[in-house]
């Protein structure tokens, strides 16, 4: 057997894995800075998490289907959900002094759904809640 044969298997899920966490941190990095630029939630970014995501897993050659489907989908949930929990960090922080970053690790969820409760509108919902299918219909 080829050495190189042996290595296929690994590296055939490797480049996805690697796209899929490169395009959830890249959306949150990005959508933090968006957010706190404009002092909202931003929430119509859930979409652009969602095209990210398909996009970066269509790149890295993901097979197409429900598998690559489902990531896409998995990723953008995890990006919005990042994406809130830090932005809701960056707006009590940033009120005591501490970086996002910090606030983030300290920070407990119930803090988190009342600052989020208070800071988002029914748009902000709407956005999430319309990226998840559009995560799916664009990465099959």
């Amino acid at each position: 057997m080829h050495p190189t044969d042996r290595s296929t298997p690994a590296l055939r899920w490797l480049l996805p894995a690697l796209a899929w966490a490169a395009g959830v941190l890249g959306m949150v990095a990005a959508w933090l800075a968006v957010s706190l630029a404009l002092r909202s939630p931003a929430g119509w970014l859930a979409l652009v998490a969602a095209a990210d995501l398909a996009l970066m897993l269509r790149l890295a050659a993901t097979p197409p289907g429900r598998a690559r489907a489902l990531a896409a989908v998995a990723g953008t949930t995890l990006a919005i959900t990042a994406s809130y929990w830090i932005y809701a960090a960056s707006l009590m922080g940033l009120s005591l002094g501490l970086r996002p970053l910090d606030s983030a690790l300290r920070m407990g969820p119930v803090l988190a759904g009342e600052l989020l409760r208070h800071a988002t509108s029914g748009w902000d919902l709407a956005w999430a809640l319309l990226a998840l299918p559009l995560a799916w219909r664009l990465s099959r």
